[in-house]
């Protein structure tokens, strides 16, 4: 999923060592998301993500340069997902990457996945991300009190999410600002484009599953028998 100043990737192997680092509990961006207890080795992480049960992408900016990841599961429903997110570098913090990982990884979620509800927990002390929700069209949903603990203190955990109809309207909020709106992974124009071919092919008469279908049963040959009989007996009743 490419955005305006990042790319979401599928990891490579290489990555899940990167991926490990970022959540390790000495790790700056593990502080920041209040999960510093947290261990998992990058065998672990590969493991649970090719078996679906937590699924990454790579965020890299521009350049080529990895800069932390996005992760989701599914929560709840099969069509609800909870997701998280970690810049790893204290210096990208105050950039728009972040933020807009969420919105591209958000965009898979729904226009991938048929999402219904995507949410994601944060602290009450996490200046970074609280901004990217509220601009982002994310819904508080509550506060869970005293959730984490950094720094000596107790901090709350805030939950918020976004529904499938909250994320139309988003979509029509921001379709004519370049780097919000959702790009297609298949262009319109050639979806239209395909559509037009097969209508032609149907006009012109071309050959379907349908054709075999009657040809095997002779339901068509009997419907045609049928009108020329019933055709044969009116001239001759006249």
């Amino acid at each position: 999923m490419q955005g305006r100043f990042i790319s979401l990737r599928p990891p490579t192997t290489d990555d899940f060592d990167l991926i490990a680092a970022w959540l390790a509990p000495d790790s700056p961006g593990t502080a920041l998301s209040g999960d510093a207890r947290e261990m998992a080795s990058p065998e672990e992480i590969r493991a649970a993500h090719y078996s679906g049960s937590l699924s990454f992408r790579v965020i890299y900016d521009n350049t080529g340069d990895a800069l932390g990841f996005v992760n989701w599961r599914r929560r709840g429903s099969h069509q609800s997902f909870e997701i998280a997110v970690i810049v790893g570098e204290p210096d990208r913090w105050r950039s728009a990457f972040g933020g807009e990982a969420v919105i591209r990884l958000v965009d898979i979620l729904f226009m991938t996945y048929d999402a219904r509800r995507v949410q994601l927990t944060t602290g009450a002390f996490n200046a970074y991300t609280l901004p990217a929700l509220v601009r982002g069209g994310f819904v508080l949903e509550g506060v869970l009190r005293d959730f984490y603990y950094v720094d000596g203190r107790y901090h709350d955990a805030t939950v918020w999410s976004m529904l499938r109809s909250e994320y139309e309207a988003e979509l029509k909020r921001s379709e004519h600002l370049d780097g919000l709106k959702y790009v297609p992974s298949v262009p319109e124009a050639d979806k239209e484009r395909a559509r037009r071919m097969l209508h032609a092919y149907l006009a012109e008469g071309g050959p379907t599953s349908l054709d075999a279908d009657r040809s095997r049963t002779g339901r068509g040959t009997a419907a045609t028998a049928g009108s020329a009989a019933a055709a044969g007996g009116g001239d001759g009743d006249a």
